[in-house]
Order: structure tokens, then sequence, then C-alpha cells
């Protein structure tokens, strides 16, 4: 049987999940939903987590006033609690400090060091605290600042163990052309490309100046640098790590300012341990909010917790990964968050629902007419839009198919024409049912906390269930 394997980022725990990292983890979830509904929950893994050996987790517990393991416990806690509250199920969450984990980076890092690809060297150069990696002069923008952080990296010489990423530009190039679809969409991967022919230098793997982290296996005075300890966690949060049948069909999913760590130094960390790659990469673009770049000082980030409990975990998923095409740059309206919810939600899904099943109890004491012709083709077109991870496109055709079952039911004023032509008004009920049971089947993906309410108010073979709201309007 077939086996598929998600990953999002781990997170950094030096603050709270905002709507940005609900966007990655919602998409992510999603497609594993729609995996699972094909596949079996048991052919499906799921991993999320947080990334704690950062001199970000230090500075941040300093500032909360707290011991690093009390402060760290603390954030685990909520960014797990986040994702469970806005209905993610993931199979697995994993944290950097734990043991496993610990064990899988020397693990790696001594098969690579074995290999001859490790050695030891000084450092100079421009290091961003907030990218937490070193910048070329050529990255960064007019000013001499990091293009992200928008403040000057700082001079920093070190001696350090370095990872011979030069070595591997040959073999890099190889596997791209082995597997057009290793990076998607195509833009990330051509700069991807571009980034490698320009040239690989072997990079710095271990920080001396560190305050926290995971000592190497080789120096205990050298703690191993955050990316390269994060990147492990795909293989330490697997049961069998490399050796898991899930493995080889390994996604994962991540924001477009990590590309490079994922798509050039984590496939080169692999080949030199002797491990094959993953699968793919899928880099999704930003969003803005209304407009303007989420930023505390403008009083614009988002909690997705607290838009979850006003509108729902259904709502906060399709209105969130449906406002753009996933893989691309988008903007999130919050403006008009509540008029969506309204139209399609409430006023479109949840109408459509209670509307047919109210009638059929009125008029047919709530038996269900003989079946009528189900329209495949749009749960193949729904089906094909997810294989292609497409989800912005997913959500669209339901949406539309819901339309199309409320332009139905408008048109023929079943209401009316059951008084003049019962036989002719259980061909429309028949239709409508049909519809119904199609976009309940859609909903098991992108509202999977309506669905089994949706099930309900359809009832079995012979009636429908009661009605109720399934939406209620704000």
């Amino acid at each position: 049987m077939m086996k598929k394997y998600f990953t999002t980022p781990i997170y950094y725990v030096n603050d709270i999940p905002h709507i940005g990292h609900a966007y990655c983890t919602l998409a992510t979830d999603t497609l594993v939903r729609y995996w699972r509904k094909k596949l079996g929950k048991e052919n499906v893994f799921f991993l999320t987590g947080t990334d704690e050996n950062s001199q970000k987790t230090v500075d941040a517990a300093k500032l909360a006033g707290k011991p690093i393991p009390e402060y760290l416990e603390g954030m685990a806690k909520i960014w797990r609690t986040t994702f469970e509250k806005i209905g993610i199920e993931f199979d697995d969450f994993i944290r950097t400090t734990e043991e496993r984990h610990l064990k899988k980076v020397h693990e790696l890092f001594t098969k690579i060091h074995e290999g001859g690809d490790i050695y030891k060297g000084k450092y100079t150069g421009k290091y961003c605290h907030g990218c937490e990696t070193f910048l070329k002069e050529s990255e960064l923008d007019e000013e001499g600042n990091c293009p992200d952080h928008k403040k000057p990296p700082v001079d920093l010489e070190e001696e350090n163990y370095f990872f011979r990423l030069s070595k591997y530009e040959k073999p890099l190039l190889e596997l791209y052309e082995k597997n057009p679809s290793f990076l998607e969409p195509e833009s990330r991967r051509n700069e991807i490309l571009n980034f490698i022919k320009s040239g690989l230098e072997d990079i710095s793997i271990s920080r001396e100046t560190s305050e926290f982290g995971i000592s190497l296996p080789i120096d205990e005075n050298h703690k191993v640098y955050v990316w390269f300890d994060a990147l492990i966690n795909y293989l330490s949060g697997l049961p069998d790590g490399e050796k898991s049948e899930f493995w080889g069909e390994a996604v994962h999913i991540i924001g477009k300012d990590i590309t490079r760590f994922h798509c050039v130094i984590w496939p080169a960390m692999l080949l030199a341990a002797g491990i094959k790659p993953y699968k793919q990469v899928f880099a999704h673009g930003f969003f803005t909010i209304d407009g303007q770049k989420m930023s505390k000082s403008l009083g614009n980030v988002v909690s997705p917790v607290e838009l979850a409990e006003k509108y729902g975990n259904d709502a906060l998923r399709v209105g969130l990964i449906g406002s753009f095409e996933f893989g691309h740059d988008g903007d999130f309206s919050l403006s008009h968050f509540d008029g969506f919810y309204n139209s399609k939600l409430a006023g479109g899904v949840g109408n459509l629902f209670n509307r047919v099943v109210v009638l059929i109890h009125k008029f047919l004491d709530g038996k269900k007419p003989e079946e009528g012709e189900r329209e495949e083709d749009v749960l193949t077109k729904f089906n094909q839009a997810l294989e292609k991870q497409e989800l912005q496109r997913a959500i669209n055709i339901f949406f539309e198919y819901v339309g199309s079952a409320n332009q139905l039911l408008n048109e023929t004023e079943v209401w009316k024409l059951v008084k003049e032509d019962l036989e002719a008004s259980k061909k429309v009920f028949a239709t409508l049912l049909q519809k119904l049971e199609i976009l309940a089947e859609m909903a098991e993906v992108i509202l999977p906390e309506t669905a089994p309410r949706m099930r309900k108010m359809l009832g079995n073979a012979e009636k429908v269930g009661e009605p109720e709201i399934l939406f209620e309007r704000k």
C-alpha cells in the first residue's frame, strides 16, 4: 500500500503561534486529511513540532524571567494545544530538546563526519541573529541590512566545524534533474537551481559561543548549529527514521523564506550521510493582512484561536487557505472575513443543507426519493486539485458546487412544484440529495468538523435526519 509522510517546519518558541503558522499547518493538515481518506489513516504520517535549540530561546526565556527548561515546557504546550484547538490532527509532535532528537542528530553528524565531510576551521562573516545564519554581502539590502529583519548583521569570527557543502554542487544538480517535482512551485525550483549553479560554499555547522543547544559528539565545547540540528527532526520524529517505509514519500511543506535550508543544505546532508533524500519540498508564499504586513506595532497579528473561537475551526480553515493560491503570495482580508462567513458558509452551504432537509420533511415526511444521478466529475476535479496541492482550487470547486445546488433549488422552486407535480419534485429532491452527498464527501477534507453533522442531516438510506443550523450567522 502506498504511504505518505507530510511535515510542517518546526516552529520557533520565542513567541506564541499566529495566523501565519496556522496557515502552513492547516494547509498541511488538509492535504493529510485527503490522503488519509484515500489511503487509510495508518498509511499517512503527519509530523509537526517546535524548534527549541536556538539563541532565540535563550533570549525569550531571559525576557520571561524563567529558566530555559521551564520556559520551553510552557511554550511547547501552548504550540501543541493551539494546533489541537484549531482542529489539526498530527500523528506526532516533535520537540528538538527531546532525547530521541539528540540521538538522531549525533547519529547523522557522526555518519557525515566519518565520511570525511566535516572539518574544523575558522569562519569570519556577517551573522544575522534573527535568521540565525551567516549572510553574503550580495544577500543584504541597499542599506547593508538583512532584508527580512531590517537590521545590519554583526561581524563574527569563530572557530567552527564545517560541512563540505561545496562538494555536493554537482550531486544536487543531478538530483533536481532526475526529480523535476523535487521542489515546487516551479518558480522556487528555478531560484534554487540558480543559487546552486552560482557556486556553493562550505557552511559552518557549529557554534562555540552558543549558550544552549546540542553539543557535538566529537567536541563538547561546540553546539550544533540550529539549522543543522532542526532539519534532522524530519527523521527523529519519524518512527524508524530513514528506515521507515514512510521516509521515501516525505513531503516537507514550508514557507518560502527557508527554501535554501531545505532544498540545498538538507538534501546535501542526507547524501553525505548515505540516506536517500525525501520526495518533495513545497514552499508556500507569504500573505498580508488587509494589504499590510503582519506586525505587532501595527496591531494586526491575528490569533488563530480567537478567530476559530468566534467563527469555528472549519471557517478558519477554508477562509484562510482559500484566500489565495497555495504556493503564491496573497492577502487575507480580516475585514471581509465576516462577510465570507455569512455568505459562503452560513448563507451558502449551511442554508442549502437546512432548506433541503426541511423541505423533504415537510413535503415527503422525511422519506428519501429514489437516488438521483451522481455527478462524479465534480468529485474527480476536487480530488485532482488536492493531489496537485491546489488547495484554493479545491475550495473553490466546493463552493461553486454549493452555488449550483442553490441555483437548482431556486430555479425549480421545488416547494411550489411539489404541490403541482409530486413525481417531478421527487426527481429534483433526489438530485439535490446527491449534490449534498457529494458536498458532504468533499467536506470531510476541507470542513472536517462540519462533515459529520452534514452526514447526520442526510440520515440513512430511507430517511433524512433532523435539520440543524450548520453555521450560525454572525
